[in-house]
C-alpha cells in the first residue's frame, strides 16, 4: 500500500509541476507579447509622426530600436522604403493582415509564428495621412527558444524537482499509512484514525465481534457434540454391557457344566434372544450413523406410493400385534412422493412398532395417509399409556426410554425415534410427536410430495 501510495503522490507532483511550468511559460508568453506590443504601438506611433511632418526623407536618419524593421507602403500597398530590404525587390503588401486593417481602420496589429526558428514576429500598422502605411515589426524569442537555450539550468531543474517529488511522495506516503500501520487488527479503534477511514474500521470492529460471537457459538457446538459423543458411547458401551454380560453368563454356565440337561435349552434360547438384541442394537447405531453423517450419501431417491409402503408396513407388524391384543389399521388416499424407500420404511416402522408396543392390551393403533399443506403425511395414533410432558422433548435422544422397566420388558434399543428424526431431516421433511399420559400418543411424519403436472 505504501509503495502505491508513493507511487501516485510523486505522480500527483510531477503533473502538477509539468502543469505550472506550462501554464507558467504560457503566461509568461503572453506578458511579453504583450510588453512588446506596447513599445512597437510607441515606436510606430512615432515614425507616424515623423513621417506625415516631414515626409520619406527623413527615415534614413531616424534610428529604430534594435531588432525594429520599418516599411512604409503607398494606398495600393506599394513597398516605398524599408529599413531592411531594397523596396524593388519587395512586393505587394496590400494583403498583410495588419496593413490591411490599417487602410481601414487606422491602425492594425498581427503576429507569426517561425516553427523553425521557434521565433515570432510582431508587427504593427499605422496609416499616414496621405492614405499610406508605416509598420514597424521586430522579432522576439518566445518561451520554447527561452528554455532551449536555457536546455542545462532546465534539466537541472527537472532532475532536482524529480528528487523533491520524490521525497516528499515517500515521507507523506509514510506519514499517510502510519496510522493505519500502527491499528491493531484484532482490536481496531477508530479514535486518532482519519475520518474517511472510520466506516472501515467500524464495519471491522462489527465483523471482529460477528467473528467472536461465531467462534463462541462454535466452541460451544463442539463442546455440546463432544459432550453428546462421550455420552453416546457411554450408552452404547452400557447397552452392549448388559446382553454381553448375560450371554457370557449362560455361555459360562454351559462351559463348566453346572447347568442342567434340561436348562440347556432355555439358556440356548436366551443366548439366541441376546444375541438378537446386539445384531439389532448394532444394526440401528450403524443406521444413525450413516444419517448423521453428511459425507454419507444416502441411496437414490425414488418415487414411493406412501399409502402402500405404510400398508406394507402394518402387514409385517401384524402378527405382533395380534400377540399383543392390539388392532392395526391402515387407511388414506394414495400420495407419491421422493424419497429413499428404505430409509422412509424404516421411520415408519419404528413409529408403528412403537405404538404397538406401548399400547394396552385391547387397544388400537391407526395409520392414516393423506395430504396436509401440500405435505404427505402419514399419522400413527394409539391409546396406549401416553408419554408424561416433562419426557416429550427427549424422546428423540439417543437410548432415551420413558420407562425403562416396560422398555426392558417390550424390547428395543432406544434409538428408533433418534432414527425417525435424521431420516425425516435427511428426506426434508419433519416429525411430530402429540401425546397425554394415561390416553395416547400421535407420532405426525410429513414428507415433501412430487408436483403433478397436467398432460397435454
Amino acid at each position: 500500500m505504501r509503495t502505491e501510495l508513493t507511487r501516485r503522490i510523486f505522480i500527483a507532483c510531477m503533473v502538477v509541476f509539468v502543469l505550472t511550468i506550462g501554464l507558467l511559460g504560457f503566461l509568461t508568453d503572453r506578458y511579453l507579447y504583450r510588453e512588446d506590443m506596447q513599445a512597437l504601438r510607441e515606436e510606430t506611433s512615432y515614425f507616424a509622426a515623423i513621417i506625415d511632418a516631414n515626409g520619406l526623407g527623413v527615415l534614413p536618419h531616424t534610428p529604430a530600436e534594435a531588432n525594429a524593421r520599418v516599411t512604409v507602403v503607398d494606398r495600393e500597398g506599394v513597398v516605398l522604403y524599408d529599413s531592411s530590404h531594397d523596396p524593388k525587390t519587395l512586393g505587394s503588401h496590400a494583403a498583410r493582415e495588419e496593413i490591411r486593417e490599417a487602410f481601414l481602420n487606422g491602425t492594425g496589429e498581427s503576429s507569426r509564428y517561425s516553427d523553425t526558428a521557434m521565433q515570432k514576429t510582431a508587427y504593427y500598422a499605422v496609416r499616414l495621412r496621405d492614405g499610406g502605411v508605416v509598420r514597424v515589426s521586430r522579432t522576439q524569442d518566445t518561451v520554447l527558444r527561452l528554455a532551449v537555450q536555457m536546455l542545462g539550468p532546465m534539466l537541472l531543474l527537472v532532475v532536482i524537482m524529480v528528487l523533491i517529488s520524490i521525497w516528499m511522495a515517500a515521507r507523506s506516503s509514510k506519514r499517510i499509512v502510519q496510522p493505519i500501520d500502527a491499528m491493531d487488527v484484532e482490536n481496531p479503534d477508530d479514535r486518532g484514525i482519519y475520518d474517511e477511514m472510520k466506516p472501515f474500521v467500524r464495519r471491522l470492529i462489527s465483523q471482529n465481534q460477528q467473528i467472536y460471537h461465531q467462534m463462541a457459538a462454535l466452541r460451544e457446538e463442539h463442546r455440546k457434540q463432544d459432550t453428546i459423543r462421550r455420552e453416546f458411547t457411554a450408552n452404547v458401551s452400557h447397552e452392549l454391557k448388559t446382553p454381553l454380560t448375560s450371554i457370557s453368563g449362560f455361555a459360562e454356565l454351559i462351559r463348566s457344566g453346572m447347568a442342567k440337561e434340561a436348562d440347556i435349552p432355555h439358556f440356548a434360547d436366551n443366548i439366541y434372544r441376546e444375541a438378537q438384541r446386539l445384531i439389532e442394537l448394532v444394526n440401528d447405531i450403524l443406521r444413525l450413523s450413516r444419517l448423521e453423517d453428511p459425507d454419507v450419501r444416502q441411496t437414490e431417491r425414488e418415487d414411493v406410493e406412501l399409502l402402500a409402503l405404510c400398508r406394507g408396513v402394518a402387514d409385517r407388524l401384524m402378527l405382533a400385534a395380534e400377540q399383543a391384543d392390539v388392532t392395526l389399521t391402515c387407511t388414506g388416499t394414495p400420495v407419491t412422493v421422493r424419497a429413499t424407500a428404505l430409509t422412509l420404511e424404516e421411520s415408519v416402522y419404528n413409529v408403528c412398532d412403537n405404538a404397538v408396543k406401548y399400547s394396552r392390551s385391547g387397544g388400537h393403533v391407526d395409520v392414516t395417509v393423506g395430504v396436509e399443506d401440500g405435505m404427505a403425511v402419514v399419522r400413527v395414533k394409539d391409546d396406549g399409556i401416553g408419554i408424561p410432558a416433562a419426557d416429550r422433548e427427549r424422546v428423540f435422544e439417543r437410548f432415551y426410554r420413558v420407562n425403562k422397566s416396560h422398555s426392558k420388558e417390550v424390547g428395543g434399543t432406544g434409538l428408533g425415534l433418534s432414527i425417525v428424526k435424521h431420516a425425516m431431516a435427511r428426506l426434508g421433511g419433519t416429525v411430530e410427536l402429540h401425546s397425554a399420559l394415561g390416553v395416547g400418543t400421535e407420532v405426525v411424519l410429513r414428507v415433501p410430495i412430487i408436483e403433478k403436472t397436467e398432460k397435454a
